[in-house]
């Protein structure tokens, strides 16, 4: 079976695989090729990029979730190298993935191999992974859903030694491929599963059903740890963290898009006409035509008529949104607040319909008693997913180089920074984020640092810097900016007056609150004073205090300084929690100055002060997972060692 897929999978994704004439765009160039090219690269250099100074001035790189660093699947692109071929060959890889995991969890549930496979095609080359193309944490998240449903299935009714611990390292895996809605739903989608099996007393589920839910649920934050308590600093000092979405989601479904069913370009987008609503690619679902006529003759089959409806009705209820009325209970629990777009969570509602099809195609096969029916709808679907979600949608991938997207422009962008990059403390200033320079964030890709970047999980107090500088531009020189790129000529011309990377202000105005010094920054001239937040004590400034830095790594520096009394100095690093002083081993205060910065009160004397960020979370969630799969690990091979000596015992 796996054969099978692998070999559809290559037809389906032939032109992007091996075209010169295609291409990833959007997100998929944006953020997830710069950002895994730049953690491959850096891992091939022997380093671990907690921080990159390359995008906002600086940010915790290793914190963002999207980057997918400790997703084990991506891992052999890492090692290959990162290229924009390679997360085409990523796509296929999960497009296979989520064929293979419906087949094998409709396999199950019908009893039929034939109507599984139809299962398998009218899943994994579906509507949604095409119109998700370019995100690929969605697509990922999609793709491993069947197998964490299957994975539970089994640990039920077949043998819990063996596929619990799978279905803990599954759910694991897909919280670390980084994108926390995605999951959100999956999960959902598991518990709505379990308490529907729960309910209509299937063997073994009323038994162990909601407590294998709770354990994977638990595994899988324990194993992705690494991810999740990195990113959850992240996110409370994002400006993420000032999104309530509880009211007034982003993107909801349309009763219009229901219609992408029946008529694929019935919004436009393959014609590139769109007149649909918000973001193109997240109202597409054609799933074949056969899939929802297929899904009404699947509706007489019994149980597996209400596995489908447990999974359609509350997941299409969600997605549309505040309007809806579900959406608004659901936004009270955890998590669900911040989530913006309810949309997303079609996966779900792909999975209960390709389930409901294969039962139709088994009820025509009574019907009709032909042998040759299932293979032919398999036949035709295929054809139709691949001339509709393939061959004539530009959703799927990009009818253009890479080169003539992206590519051209970043070159251009890396030889005019060349120069600048001679010094390494180097900093350009543009208001926004553009694919005018390539990839949004292809800074990542040149090592050239900037104060621009494009990632929803900005530093708050930056981003707030930022805008206070475009009404008062001489915030730049605190920034110490050293060129600006003008946005009606594109040249890179340098600033000045500007400010040393550290420098040590003038005068000193104490605040109590980021409140405070957010009003500070109207009118504050950086090269006179300083805005310092939750000083630990008023101290003189030195008027005749000297600072340089005399080693410069990314995420650390080394200062050289003179002063006759306590001295603060702003170091033009975003402040975020992680980064630490020390002079002579002895650690000095780091706080927020100017709002955004970093302040560091460096003791009298001529000395040197170390500054340099460690993630306050990593190594504690490095640890928890590590330990947490390698306990899963150990009982999954306890569980194999354990089979092969003798017969296993069912929970059926």
């Amino acid at each position: 079976m796996p054969l099978l897929y692998l070999a559809l999978v290559l037809v389906f994704y032939a032109v992007p695989l091996l075209s010169s004439s295609a291409s990833i765009q959007w997100d998929a160039a944006d953020v997830h090729y710069s950002a895994q090219k730049y953690f491959s690269d850096n891992l091939h250099a022997g380093k671990l990029p907690l921080w990159s100074p390359q995008v906002f001035s600086g940010m915790p790189f290793m914190a963002d979730p999207q980057t997918g660093a400790w997703y084990p699947l991506n891992w052999p692109f890492f090692i290959a190298g990162i290229t924009p071929r390679s997360i085409e060959w990523e796509l296929a890889l999960h497009s296979m993935l989520a064929c293979l995991g419906v087949f094998l969890l409709t396999r199950d549930l019908l009893q039929n191999r034939s109507a599984a496979i139809l299962a398998g095609v009218l899943y994994g080359f579906s509507g949604f992974f095409a119109g998700h193309s370019s995100h690929i944490g969605i697509f990922q998240t999609a793709a491993l859903f069947p197998w964490l449903l299957w994975f539970l299935h089994r640990a039920v009714v077949k043998d819990w030694r063996t596929y619990g611990p799978a279905a803990i390292l599954a759910a694991g895996a897909m919280v670390l491929i980084g994108h926390f809605q995605s999951a959100l739903y999956a999960f959902t989608g598991l518990a709505l599963f379990t308490v529907f099996m729960v309910v209509a007393a299937e063997p073994g589920w009323r038994k162990r059903g909601l407590l294998l839910l709770t354990v994977t649920t638990a595994g899988a934050a324990l194993i992705s740890a690494i991810l999740i308590l990195p990113g959850l600093e992240l996110t409370a000092n994002s400006i993420r963290a000032r999104a309530d979405f509880s009211r007034q989601a982003g993107a909801t479904l349309a009763p219009g898009a229901l219609l992408t069913l029946f008529f694929p370009d019935f919004y436009g987008a393959l014609t590139g006409n769109y007149r649909g609503p918000g973001d193109i690619t997240q109202f597409y679902f054609y799933q074949g035509l056969l899939a929802p006529l297929l899904a009404l003759a699947g509706l007489v089959r019994g149980k597996i008529r209400w596995v489908a409806l447990t999974l359609l009705v509350p997941a299409i209820w969600y997605a549309f949104g505040p309007g809806g009325g579900l959406y608004l209970l659901i936004a009270k629990l955890p998590g669900f607040r911040s989530v913006q777009s309810p949309v997303h969570i079609w996966f779900v509602i792909t999975l209960g319909l390709a389930v409901l099809a294969s039962a139709g195609a088994v009820h025509a096969l009574e019907r009709w008693n032909k042998s040759w029916l299932i293979p032919a709808l398999l036949v035709v679907a295929f054809a139709d997913l691949w001339y509709w979600n393939s061959s004539q949608n530009p959703l799927a991938y990009a009818r253009a180089s890479y080169d003539e997207l992206y590519g051209a422009a970043a070159d251009r962008f890396d030889r005019a920074c060349a120069p600048l990059r001679q010094s390494p403390l180097h900093r350009i200033w543009y208001e926004r984020d553009t694919n005018s320079f390539g990839p949004m964030n292809s800074t990542l890709n040149s090592r050239t640092e900037a104060t621009f970047g494009y990632n929803p999980l900005e530093l708050a107090r930056y981003a707030d810097y930022r805008t206070a500088a475009a009404a008062n531009p001489r915030l730049l020189e605190g920034l110490a900016v050293t060129h600006r790129i003008d946005s009606r000529t594109g040249a890179i011309t340098e600033l000045s007056p500007t400010l040393a990377r550290a420098s040590i202000p003038r005068s000193i105005t104490r605040v109590s609150s980021a409140t405070e010094a957010r009003r500070q920054l109207t009118q504050l001239v950086p090269s006179e004073s300083a805005v310092v937040e939750s000083a630990p004590a008023a101290v003189p400034q030195d008027p005749a205090a000297h600072v340089e830095i005399i080693a410069y790594a990314g995420d650390s520096y080394r200062l050289r300084y003179t002063a006759a009394t306590p001295t603060w100095v702003r170091l033009a690093v975003p402040y975020f929690p992680g980064w630490t002083a020390s002079v002579a081993g002895k650690p000095v205060p780091v706080v927020p100055v100017d709002l955004a910065l970093t302040g560091i009160l460096l003791p009298p004397g001529t000395n040197e002060a170390l500054v340099a960020y460690q993630s306050t979370w990593f190594r504690v969630g490095a640890l928890t997972s590590a330990l947490s799969t390698l306990l899963a690990l150990s009982m999954l091979l306890w569980a194999f060692a354990q089979n092969r000596r003798k017969p296993h015992k069912t929970l059926a």
